[in-house]
C-alpha cells in the first residue's frame, strides 16, 4: 500500500490535470528537488508530453501552472484566514480538509520546461510537529502491506573465518530487513550457513595434520577459530597439492556421520557458530532461523531424483543435470556421479523448506555478484520442481569488499576479518577521543569507541549502492569530519546537547504555556524535563538555513519508502549526511537556546537522525 505523501499527491493531482488535456497514457513523475531553489518537488512532465499535446514544453508547463493556481486560489477563497482543518472540513466538505492544494506556496516554471513546487511554511513546520508526536514511529509507515518478506543473509560458513565481506554482507542485510519492516511488512531473518562440504574437510584434515587439537580445545574462543582458520589453510593448499584423496576420505565420514572424524566435525563447528554468534551480537543482529546444509542435503536429493522422473532434470555422464539451455540458461549439475548432492540441489531443499515452515511472499537473498548466474539456475530450477515458488526468489546482489591493497582470500591464510576491522576502527576513535580525554569517562569513552566504531564500519559499506565494489578506507570511515558513521553520531549528540543544555536554562526549565495561546501549545519532552512553547497555527516562519532543515526532514518518510521499494539503503546514508549538513550550517549561524521554535526544529532533527540511523543498524550516542 502507497502511503499518502505530498510526493504521491502531487502525482495525483498532475495525473488528473492530464487527463483534463486528454493524456492517459503516460503518467508523472515526481522527484525530490535537490536545490531549495528550485522548490521541494519537481516534475519534467510538460516535457514528455510536449509533442503528444504539439506545444512546446515551457509552454505546457505554463499551462499545467496556471491550472494548478486557480486551483489554489478557489481552496484559498474557501478557507477564511486562520481557520482550523477540522473547521474547514466542516465548511467544505467536498474539498478534502488536507488538500494538497493547502500545501503548495507557489508554483514555478523552469526552461526548458520543468515544473517546481515550493511548500508553505505552514506545511514544513507542521512536519516538525509531527516528528515531536510521532518520536521513533516518525517515517514509519501508517499501514500494513499483509506481505511476509524473508530476508537470508550473512552466510558465513563454518569452520572458516567470518571476513569482511561477510561484515558488509551483515550490514546490507540488516538495513534491508529494517527498511522493510518500517514499509509495513513482516520480515523473517534467515540465515543459511555451509556446514557440511569439501571446506569442512580441508579444515578436519589441517586439525588431523597438525595434532594439536587436544591442547587447542583448552584454549579461548578466539583462539580456537584463529587455529581453524590456519587449519583450513593449510587443508586447502595440501588438497591442491597432494591430499585431494584424503581429504575426499574425510568429507564422505562427515556425511556419513562416521564416530572416527564426527565428534570433532561437532566441536568444531559449535566453535564457528558460537563465534558467528558473538559478533552478530556486536553489530546488532539477530535471526528467526538458521538453516544449514547439512539439514537440506538429504531432502534436496530426494527432490532432484524425483524430478528427473519427470522429466525436469536430464542424466549425463551418470550425474543428474539441470538442462538450463532450455531457458538461456547455462546447464547445471545437481547430483554428481558419484551420487553426491551438490550445492544446487541443497539450494532446492532450502527452498522447499523455508516455504513450508513460513510461505514467504518473496524470499530475497543478500549474496555476491559472482552467484548471479548460479541463482538463474537455480530460481529456474526450483519453479520447475515447486511451482509454487515461482516468481517469489529475487538475488540482492552485495558488491566485493576489500581493504585498498586489494580483494580477500581466505584460501591463502591472509583473510581480513571482519572482527579485526571493527577493533581496528575502534582503536582509531579511541586515538580520537584521547586529545579531548578529560571530557569523557571511561565508560563512555568505552561506549563512544564501540558504537563510533560499527557506525563507521556499517555506513562505509552502505552509503554506496549495494552493487559497488568497495575498497575500504579506515581513515575516512572513522573521520568526525565529512561523509562518515562518526559524522552522523557527532551531529545527533549536538543536538542533545543544545536539548541537554536548554533543559538546565532556568527559563525553560517547566516553563508555564502563554494562556491566551494555551490550545495550540505543543510539547517536547526530553530525557525526564519538558520543554513548553506556544506556536499559533500557522506560525511557523523560516530563514534559508532552517527551511533547508525542515524541507529535508519533510521528505524522510518518502526516502524511507523508496530506500525500502529499491533496496537501497544508500539513499538514506545520502539523505542522513545531507540533513547533518544543514543542521551543523544551522548551528554555526544562528544561536538556538532561547528560542523555543529552534529547540523544536533542533529535537526533530535528532529524532530524524535517530530513526535514519536505526534503519541502517546504526546506535546512537548521547554524548560525543
Amino acid at each position: 500500500m502507497i502511503e499518502e505523501t505530498m510526493r504521491q499527491n502531487l502525482f495525483e493531482l498532475l495525473k488528473e490535470i492530464l487527463k483534463e488535456f486528454g493524456v492517459t497514457d503516460i503518467e508523472p513523475e515526481v522527484e525530490i528537488s535537490g536545490d531549495p531553489n528550485h522548490g521541494e518537488y519537481t516534475t519534467n512532465i510538460a516535457m514528455r508530453v510536449a509533442k503528444t499535446l504539439k506545444k512546446s514544453p515551457v509552454d505546457v508547463a505554463l499551462w499545467v501552472k496556471k491550472i494548478i493556481d486557480e486551483k489554489m486560489k478557489d481552496v484559498r477563497r474557501k478557507i477564511p484566514d486562520q481557520i482550523t482543518n477540522k473547521q474547514y472540513q466542516k465548511a467544505s466538505p467536498q474539498i478534502p480538509a488536507k488538500s494538497v492544494l493547502q500545501d503548495i506556496d507557489r508554483v514555478e516554471v523552469v526552461p526548458p520546461g520543468f515544473i517546481n513546487f515550493f511548500l508553505t511554511e505552514s506545511k514544513l513546520g507542521n512536519q516538525i510537529d509531527e516528528v515531536l508526536k510521532e518520536k521513533e514511529r516518525f517515517g514509519t509507515a501508517k499501514t500494513k502491506t499483509g506481505k511476509k518478506l524473508m530476508v537470508e543473509f550473512a552466510h558465513p560458513n563454518t569452520h572458516k573465518q567470518f571476513h569482511i565481506g561477510h561484515l558488509r554482507n551483515i550490514s546490507t542485510g540488516e538495513s534491508i530487513v529494517r527498511l522493510l519492516e518500517s514499509a509495513g511488512n513482516k520480515v523473517i531473518r534467515v540465515n543459511y550457513q555451509g556446514d557440511v562440504g569439501l571446506h569442512i574437510a580441508k579444515c578436519i584434515y589441517g586439525i588431523l595434520k597438525d595434532k594439536t587439537f587436544e591442547e587447542i580445545k583448552k584454549k579461548s574462543l578466539d583462539e580456537k577459530i584463529e587455529y581453524l582458520g590456519k587449519a583450513y589453510a593449510n587443508g586447502h593448499k595440501d588438497y591442491e597439492e597432494s591430499a585431494k584423496r584424503e581429504i575426499g576420505e574425510i568429507n564422505k565420514k562427515i556425511y556419513a556421520k562416521d564416530s572416527s572424524i564426527y565428534p570433532m566435525y561437532q566441536e568444531t563447528r559449535k566453535w564457528s557458530l558460537d563465534y558467528f554468534e558473538s559478533i552478530y551480537k556486536r553489530v546488532g543482529t539477530h535471526y528467526d532461523r538458521y538453516y544449514f546444509e547439512g539439514e537440506v542435503y538429504e531432502n534436496g536429493k530426494k527432490y532432484v531424483q524425483e524430478a528427473l522422473k519427470k522429466g525436469i532434470f536430464v542424466q549425463s555422464d551418470g550425474a543428474v543435470v539441470f538442462p538450463g539451455e532450455k531457458w538461456g540458461l547455462h546447464n547445471r549439475v545437481f547430483i554428481t556421479g558419484e551420487g553426491n548432492a551438490t550445492y544446487e540441489a541443497k539450494d532446492i531443499g532450502l527452498g522447499r523448506l523455508q516455504f513450508d515452515e513460513y510461505s514467504p511472499d518473496q524470499i530475497i537473498h543478500v549474496v555476491g555478484p559472482e552467484q548471479t548466474g548460479y541463482f538463474q539456475v537455480i530460481f529456474k530450477a526450483l519453479e520447475q520442481v515447486f511451482p509454487d515458488t515461482k516468481g517469489k526468489e529475487h538475488h540482492l546482489i552485495y558488491g566485493w569488499v576489500g581493504l585498498k591493497e586489494g580483494k580477500m582470500s581466505s584460501r591463502s591464510g591472509n583473510v581480513v576479518l571482519g572482527e579485526w576491522l571493527l577493533d581496528e576502527a575502534k582503536q582509531s576513535i579511541y586515538e580520537i577521543l584521547k586529545q579531548n580525554e578529560s571530557k569523557y569517562t571511561k565508560e563512555e569513552q568505552d561506549e563512544i569507541a564501540e558504537k563510533g566504531a560499527v557506525a563507521a564500519v556499517k555506513y562505509a559499506f552502505l552509503k554506496v549502492s549495494t552493487k559497488q565494489e568497495i575498497a575500504f578506507d579506515l581513515k575516512e570511515s572513522v573521520s568526525f569530519d565529512g561523509d562518515s558513521g562518526p559524522y552522523l553520531l557527532y551531529t545527533y549528540a549536538r543536538c542533545k546537547s543544545v536539548l541537554h543544555k536548554a533543559a538546565e536554562a532556568s527559563n525553560l526549565k517547566h516553563q508555564a504555556p502563554n494562556k491566551h495561546k494555551a490550545s495550540n501549545t505543543k510539547r517536547l519532552e526530553h530525557s525526564n524535563l519538558e520543554f513548553v512553547w506556544s506556536l499559533e497555527f500557522g506560525d511557523w516562519s523560516f530563514n534559508a538555513e532552517e527551511r533547508s532543515i525542515a524541507r529535508l526532514i519533510n521528505f524522510f518518510p518518502e526516502i524511507v519508502g523508496q530506500a525500502a521499494r529499491e533496496f537501497a539503503p544508500n539513499m538514506l546514508c545520502t539523505y542522513l549526511f545531507n540533513l547533518a549538513q544543514a543542521f551543523n550550517l544551522f548551528y554555526q549561524k544562528h544561536p538556538i537556546l532561547g528560542n523555543n521554535a529552534r529547540l523544536a526544529l533542533t529535537a526533530a532533527t535528532a529524532q530524524t537522525i535517530q530513526n535514519g540511523l536505526y534503519l541502517l543498524g546504526i546506535s546512537t550516542v548521547e554524548r560525543m
